[in-house]
């Protein structure tokens, strides 16, 4: 079997993919990560150089979860991605249920 690049790579491959996938992973195959807060609706991206400074190459982040940014919200951020090749703006939670967002 030959060897694809990810950018050439179908959407459901890397979204089964991406429930085993770490940080230096994402990073490797030039994934777009951001966050959302569902309580405040603020939106940030996601700097993969520092992630995996502050918690290491090997952090997991299906199904992860962040504090929210905003100064007064108690909310959790949730991950969303843009697998390499997909449209950019288009971002699938990094969670078990996959809507696009």
């Amino acid at each position: 079997m030959a060897f694809k690049k990810p950018e050439m790579r179908g959407l459901a491959h890397h979204l089964v993919a991406a429930r085993t996938m770490t940080a230096s992973q994402f990073r490797r195959d030039h994934w777009v990560l951001m966050t959302r807060c569902p309580r405040c609706h603020l939106d940030c991206w996601v700097d993969l150089d520092l992630l995996i400074r502050l918690s290491g190459p090997e952090v997991r982040l299906w199904n992860g979860h962040a504090r929210c940014r905003r100064y007064g919200c108690s909310g959790k951020m949730i991950f969303l991605c843009t697998p390499p090749g997909e449209a950019r703006g288009a971002f699938w939670p990094l969670a078990d249920d996959r809507k696009p967002l």
